[in-house]
């Protein structure tokens, strides 16, 4: 109680003179100062974002001469986390393991080391690579990009304290709103980034987002095509049903313009949910079933559109002619849903272009998972095992990493209908293609005019005017 009243009374008067106090008076006031010091600099510290990024990917950069980004929704959601705001706030895990997408990501690390292979592209230039899971959701986009910007695992902006080779582009991040955001982000550094799959019409817009580049059509055209085929095949009388982002926005929204301009009728404009939501499901199912439109067009992502299906099947919802869109009408998601033909059998929708990639197949038949976790998760789910000590000692088969992949049949190996992988393999090399003109870039020679800051971009840009995108 001494201590504390002679702190009040003397620390607002630091300057006075001390001369006058005994040794015991200057004791306690310089103990005073370091208490005060002290209590100032751990309330500073108290207020600062504790939390560290929870990224998972792979990493390889050592050795390497340009290091390229990738970002890839090999998840489908976060975890639920604890809303304790006592202790320090920790960046949440992902679940919903989706082979497709992962499979996306093992492309990038296929068609890199193929280039790094290759002598007529960069062969003076080892690439390297840093891919991150953004988990299908835009907090876990940011924190990605803001990992390739800083060079570790926290938010600093303009500060970047990582070592090793500079990052040259970033290849993702998959679905619309994530490349929005990240796109946001990366324009303001003039980053380049090349999507894959982001296909939302407000992305042409060079203003807002001055470093993006895709290798997949604006959805611009296709909802003016679903349109065109509604009014082809004389439908008056259609319901709607778009994701509740930028991607079914927008999709929907072009095409409900082209299609009332032309004198056709929504019966019914629903959203599905970004987050699990039963009561709006069933919500949007009794819609359909009230509703005498038996044309129905859906602007949404397979992930999105799954927990609809599931209802529909649920409900014995048929006799519905469903008009897709791209980022659902192959997918192994939705149409392996059993018995799922009486109620999407005649679907009718607009696919991204199929292509085959050489090698792809042996590549993916080689994955081990032996040095990262996300291969581990992915072979545990595969293989019915785990790698986890204290998991088998609770009863769960352990791995034996014998287990052959050769063996399996499902999404992660199925390379028959390539579609977005292959916009990943051709982003992966437009980037190289980009960085080899950069090779040419000599300060004093008459390509000077390549030299300027935005050559990356430009030249992605030119590369990309062959590969039919915008």
């Amino acid at each position: 109680m001494h201590i504390k009243a002679a702190c009040l009374l003397h620390v607002p008067t630091l300057k006075m003179d001390l001369t006058g106090l005994s040794s015991k008076g200057r004791f306690l006031m310089v103990l005073c100062i370091v208490s005060y010091l002290y209590k100032s600099t751990a309330a500073e510290g108290s207020c600062k974002l504790k939390a560290k990024f929870n990224l998972m990917g792979y990493k390889e950069v050592e050795k390497k001469t340009v290091v390229i980004g990738g970002m890839f929704p090999v998840h489908q959601r976060l975890t639920d986390t604890d809303s304790n705001t006592t202790i320090p706030p920790e960046s949440s895990d992902c679940e919903g393991f989706n082979f497709r997408t992962f499979r996306w990501a093992q492309t990038m690390l296929f068609a890199l080391n193929e280039i790094n292979s290759r002598n007529d592209i960069l062969p003076d230039t080892e690439l390297g690579y840093v891919i991150y899971d953004s988990c299908f959701t835009i907090s876990k986009a940011v924190e990605g990009t803001l990992t390739f910007l800083t060079g570790q695992d926290e938010a600093v902006p303009n500060y970047r304290c990582g070592d090793g080779p500079p990052l040259s582009a970033l290849v993702g991040a998959g679905g619309s709103d994530l490349s929005i955001a990240t796109a946001r982000i990366l324009g303001l550094y003039y980053f380049p980034q090349m999507s894959y799959a982001s296909s939302c019409s407000v992305l042409e817009s060079r203003f807002q987002y001055p470093t993006f580049l895709r290798t997949i059509p604006s959805d611009e055209h296709q909802s003016v095509a679903m349109a065109k085929l509604v009014l082809h095949f004389g439908w008056t009388w259609v319901g709607t049903i778009a994701a509740e982002d930028d991607y079914g926005k927008y999709g929907i929204k072009r095409f409900k313009e082209v299609v009332e301009e032309a004198g056709v009728c929504i019966s019914f404009s629903e959203t599905l949910p970004k987050i699990r939501n039963p009561e709006a499901i069933e919500r949007i199912v009794q819609t359909v079933l009230d509703s005498t439109a038996k044309i129905i067009v859906v602007f949404s992502s397979d992930v999105d559109l799954s927990p609809l299906v599931g209802e529909l099947l649920r409900n014995n919802v048929t006799n519905r002619t469903w008009i897709a869109s791209e980022a659902w009408v192959t997918s192994a998601a939705i149409s392996r849903h059993p018995d799922i033909l009486p109620v999407l059998g005649g679907t009718i929708g607009f696919a991204v272009k199929r292509a085959d990639i050489p090698g792809l197949k042996e590549h993916l038949l080689s994955v081990t998972p032996y040095n990262d976790s996300l291969t581990e998760e992915f072979w545990g789910i595969v293989f019915n095992c785990t790698m986890n000590y204290r998991q088998v000692l609770s009863g769960m088969r352990r791995c034996t990493r014998e287990e052959m992949l050769e063996k399996l049949n499902n999404t992660f190996t199925d390379v028959s209908q390539l579609r977005i992988t292959y916009n990943v393999y051709k982003a992966v090399y437009a980037v190289a293609h980009a960085l080899h003109n950069l090779e040419d870039c000599k300060p004093h020679s008459e390509k000077k005019k390549l030299c300027f800051p935005t050559v990356l971009i430009y030249t992605i840009y030119m590369f990309n005017k062959y590969l039919y995108v915008d």
